[in-house]
C-alpha cells in the first residue's frame, strides 16, 4: 500500500501556514494620546503612531471606536483617520472630533459622525490595511468623559427614627438612599478626586462619664444627658470581602446578617485574632476621630487616581463609585453595659473634594 509523506498529507488538509501575506505589517509603536475630560462644545483630539515594517508603501486606516460605559452602545467616529505610510516609515496621525451636550444618538451627515455625545466611553483604535484586514489594535488606558461640570448630593430620608433598639446587634430595615452627581476635572483634564464620606458630629454635646479611665469616642448614638454612646455601623456594596471569601453576595442578597461574627467583626486569621479591616459592617467615626489622613474617614464611594489604596492595574482611575442612587444601611449593637434612655446623633453625609 502506498503511503503519502506526512508533510504532503498535511498540505492537502490545508494545515500548512499560508505563504501569501494578506495582512501587511502595520503596527502601533506607542500608546495612544488624548485628553480624557471635556465640556460639551470642546473638541477631542486623538493621536496614534504607526510604523510600516514593509519595504513598500502601505495604506493604513484607524477607526476611533467609543463604547458607552453605561449603555454598551458602540460608536465609530468618522471620518476615519487614514494615511499612506512609506516603506519602513513611522508616522504620527491625529484627528479632532467635537462634543455636544446630548446623550442621544450623535448627528450624522452622509454617514459622517459630527460629534461625541455626553457620556463616559472606553476608547479603542483598530488598525486596518488597504484590504480591510485588521493589522493591529490599541486601547486607551483611561476612559473618555464628556459632560457638564456639576456636583450635587441628596439624602433621603433626612431624619431616621430607629425606634426602640433591642439588646444585641440590630439592623435598621429601611435603607438611606443617597443620590449624587459629580463631574469635575483639573487643569490637566484628569479626574478631580472626590469622595462621599459619612461621620457623626456629636463632640459638642458629648460629656462622657465623669472620672472615667478612658474617654469614649462620641461616634454613634449619644444619650440625651450626653454621657453614654451606642456605636453605629453601616454597610454599602463597597464594604467587606467578596463572596468567595465571605460566602455572602451583597449585590444579590442585600446587607449581610449582623449576627455573623465574620461579617460584623472580621474573619479570623491564623494567628487567632480577627481581620478587623475585612469586616463587612464598618464603624462610622465622629468628626473628632477624623484627621487629614483619609484612612481615618469612612468613605462610602469616590474616585482618586492618586490614592494607592484604590489604584491598581485593573482600576487605573481609582474608581470605587456606585451608580446613583445607592443605598446605605445602619446597624447598632447595644451591649450588656448599654444604659436605657433616649439617644440621638447628628449624622453627616458629605461630598468632599480637595
Amino acid at each position: 500500500m502506498k503511503r503519502w509523506p506526512l508533510a504532503a498529507a498535511l498540505g492537502l488538509l490545508g494545515l500548512f501556514p499560508s505563504l501569501s501575506f494578506a495582512a501587511f505589517d502595520l503596527k502601533y509603536t506607542r500608546p495612544s494620546s488624548f485628553d480624557t475630560h471635556f465640556n460639551p462644545g470642546e473638541s477631542v483630539t486623538f493621536t496614534v503612531t504607526i510604523r510600516n515594517n514593509e519595504t513598500v508603501a502601505r495604506f493604513a486606516e484607524v477607526d476611533v471606536t467609543l463604547v458607552n460605559q453605561a449603555t454598551g452602545a458602540e460608536l465609530t467616529l468618522t471620518p476615519v483617520i487614514t494615511a499612506t505610510i512609506g516603506a519602513l516609515q513611522e508616522v504620527t496621525l491625529s484627528a479632532s472630533y467635537p462634543t455636544v451636550a446630548s446623550a442621544t444618538t450623535p448627528s450624522t451627515v452622509s454617514g459622517a459622525t459630527l460629534n461625541i455625545p455626553e457620556g463616559s466611553y472606553s476608547v479603542s483604535f483598530p488598525l486596518f490595511d488597504e484590504n480591510g484586514d485588521r493589522a493591529d489594535s490599541l486601547r486607551g488606558k483611561f476612559p473618555l468623559h464628556v459632560g457638564t461640570e456639576t456636583e450635587s448630593l441628596r439624602v433621603f430620608p433626612e431624619a431616621v427614627n430607629l425606634g426602640t433598639i433591642p439588646p444585641g446587634r440590630y439592623m435598621h430595615p429601611l435603607p438611606i438612599e443617597i443620590r449624587y452627581s459629580y463631574f469635575q476635572f483639573n487643569r490637566l483634564r484628569q479626574d478631580q478626586p472626590f469622595t462621599i464620606r459619612i461621620y457623626t458630629d456629636n463632640a459638642a454635646r458629648y460629656e462622657g462619664v465623669p472620672d472615667a479611665l478612658a474617654k469614649v469616642s462620641p461616634a454613634g448614638l449619644v444619650s440625651m444627658d450626653g454621657r453614654f454612646v451606642i456605636p453605629i455601623k453601616c454597610w454599602t456594596l463597597n464594604f467587606g470581602p467578596d463572596v468567595q471569601e465571605s460566602g455572602w453576595d451583597g449585590a444579590i442578597a442585600g446587607p449581610p446578617p449582623v449576627d455573623d461574627d465574620d461579617l460584623w467583626i472580621g474573619p479570623p486569621l491564623l494567628e487567632g485574632v480577627r481581620s478587623f479591616g475585612s469586616a463587612t459592617w464598618v464603624r462610622i467615626p465622629d468628626l473628632t476621630d477624623m484627621t487629614p489622613n483619609p484612612i481615618t474617614w469612612r468613605r462610602l464611594i469616590g474616585q482618586d487616581q492618586y490614592d494607592n489604596r484604590f489604584v491598581s492595574d485593573a482600576n487605573v482611575t481609582g474608581d470605587f463609585t456606585l451608580r446613583s442612587p445607592f443605598t446605605l444601611y445602619l446597624a447598632t449593637e447595644a451591649g450588656p453595659t448599654a444604659v436605657e434612655g433616649t439617644y440621638a446623633a447628628n449624622l453627616v453625609v458629605e461630598l468632599w473634594s480637595p
